[in-house]
């Protein structure tokens, strides 16, 4: 009867045992999150004595994350979309916004905030640009430009800041249209053009009651010709919660590529300086701000 009793025992216990390891939870080491926001705009006028045109614009982000951390080992993920365009009733259809921003980054500790970083980006945008409405010059499309950079380097990270920095980094720039491409650096006979160099990149996050900030900043200096002169590539993402779903949202890019020449030079009198047949072109700072009230959902 003992010996009954110790065997039951003993696969009563067992049996706890299975039942506690099939409850607990299995670790995940995933986290994801994705902001969208939409927004639109109408302005009717009809028999308006002041002048003007009705117009109706629209756009959309995308700004997700997707970071997996394990023991040393970290693969951070973000993927960055914008598209928006302002329909002018008697004017035409022009785009406000339109770009693709990829960042992926493979980690390995190194004790401390320091850690072995490979890192990997993908720059492009998603339909045509024209030069005014629809119908005028193409200046862009889809992979004309397109830009993909992979580094090797060393990250710092603290709270929501961090810094990357990969003194060996190989930066294509792709031009599909062979048009565009010596609007973007490219020869007019060339696909792509390679460059090594280093690259810096640092972003920051924040959150305050609600108000979420992101910015990032990408600077690359190219070994091979003029490293002096780098390119610099910013972007800054703010929403402020109004309701649970309408915020008041904020974007801003700027880029700088003297490789990219797009700009008409003038004389002190406003002409045109001309380089033979064509007018003579120079790079300028680009720099892009969208402003309003958006429709703001956060998946997690």
């Amino acid at each position: 009867m003992k010996r009954f009793f110790a065997i039951a025992a003993a696969a009563l216990l067992a049996t706890m045992a299975l039942k506690a390891q099939e409850a607990a939870p299995k670790p995940n080491y995933w986290t994801t999150e994705a902001i969208t926001t939409l927004s639109f705009k109408q302005t009717s006028l009809t028999d308006w004595a002041a002048g003007g045109n009705g117009s109706a614009a629209f756009g959309s982000t995308i700004d997700a994350k997707a970071n997996y951390a394990k023991n040393k080992i970290t693969f951070d993920n973000r993927l960055q979309v914008a598209y928006g365009f302002t329909q002018t009733f008697g004017v035409g259809f022009q785009k406000n916004a339109d770009y693709i921003l990829l960042n992926d980054a493979f980690g390995y500790s190194l004790g401390g905030k320091f850690s072995g970083t490979l890192n990997y980006s993908f720059k492009s945008q998603i339909s045509p640009g024209y030069a005014g409405n629809i119908g005028s010059d193409v200046v862009s499309r889809f992979f004309s430009p397109a830009n993909m950079t992979l580094g090797a380097g060393a990250t710092w990270t603290d709270k929501g800041l961090s810094l990357t920095f990969a003194p060996l980094t190989g930066n294509v720039q792709f031009v599909s249209d062979e048009t565009l491409r010596t609007r973007y650096g490219n020869d007019e006979d060339k696909f792509a053009r390679w460059e090594l160099g280093a690259k810096l990149r640092a972003t920051a996050s924040a959150e305050v009651q609600g108000l979420k900030v992101n910015t990032a900043v990408d600077l690359f200096s190219n070994y091979l010709k003029k490293p002096q002169n780098m390119t610099v590539d910013w972007t800054l993402a703010v929403i402020a919660p109004l309701t649970k779903f309408i915020s008041f949202t904020l974007n801003c890019r700027a880029i700088y590529d003297d490789k990219i020449k797009f700009k008409q030079l003038t004389d002190a009198s406003g002409n045109v300086i001309m380089d033979g047949d064509n007018p003579k072109l120079f790079p300028a700072l680009q720099f892009q701000e969208i402003a309003g009230l958006t429709f703001s959902y956060t998946f997690k």
